[in-house]
């Protein structure tokens, strides 16, 4: 009997321990959803950097009244923009991310008329994960953008961003695949992965990659929702403040 019932003391003092281990992640991973939006995107201090409209004065603005361009294009870092140079992306299967109401979106190589692909934006979708061919990197495209009062043939608005040279990227994908490594090693949850990976681009000023990680994470906690929130207020509300 007082074998069975250490046996039974020592099963739930060990499942108590887990389950304070699993808390203490939690709220580990919880409290650095809010630092790494607050150390990486909420500057406060100053007015963020944005990619300028094409054919337009730099400024706060990516949009209408109707909607607000998030990713890629409104968050970059101030170094790496000019009036001519595109946003630069890691990723050959960028994530779109906006606020408001589109109708369509599509990439277009910056050398060619052609239409490389091209989706119909679904009712309230605010964000879309491109599915054509994987773009090439060192190749600069334009996301064009057609709300509901542009003609079939003109958009609204076009976006100029470009996928890293191939040299530049490989650097970064070795160093992403001994972050991947470890974190394998660690057994990380989903979200805690999402949440390195994050930190990981931004530390690189990569932020529309950072932002792909974030939006694309499946049953994302309470956190990781306002994180995203957080994202689309601050960017879009402020973009609106400054028309």
């Amino acid at each position: 009997m007082l074998f069975f019932l250490s046996l039974i003391i020592a099963f739930f003092g060990a499942l108590s321990i887990i389950k304070t281990q699993n808390i203490s992640e939690n709220n580990n991973t919880n409290d650095r959803w809010e630092k790494v939006f607050q150390d990486s995107f909420n500057q406060s201090d100053e007015d963020p950097p944005v990619i300028p409209k094409d054919g337009a004065s730099r400024g706060r603005t990516l949009g209408s009244s109707s909607f607000c361009l998030v990713s890629p294009g409104l968050i970059e870092v101030e170094e790496k923009i000019s009036d001519t140079r595109p946003t630069f992306i890691w990723n050959t299967r960028p994530t779109f991310i906006w606020q408001g109401e589109l109708r369509r979106i599509e990439i277009r190589p910056a050398n060619s008329e052609e239409v490389l692909w091209a989706e119909k934006v679904q009712g309230n979708q605010q964000i879309v994960i491109y599915n054509g061919e994987s773009l090439k990197p060192g190749n600069t495209y334009y996301w064009r953008i057609y709300d509901s009062s542009a003609s079939e043939t003109f958009p609204t608005l076009r976006i100029t961003f470009r996928v890293m040279d191939v040299l530049e990227r490989q650097v970064i994908t070795q160093e992403l695949e001994k972050l991947d490594t470890r974190l394998k090693q660690a057994k990380a949850k989903p979200e805690t992965i999402a949440l390195a990976k994050v930190k990981f681009w931004a530390e690189r000023n990569l932020f529309s990659d950072a932002l792909s990680e974030a939006f694309t994470v499946k049953n994302p906690s309470t956190e990781l929702q306002d994180f995203r929130s957080n994202i689309l207020q601050h960017f879009c509300s402020t973009s609106k403040r400054n028309r």
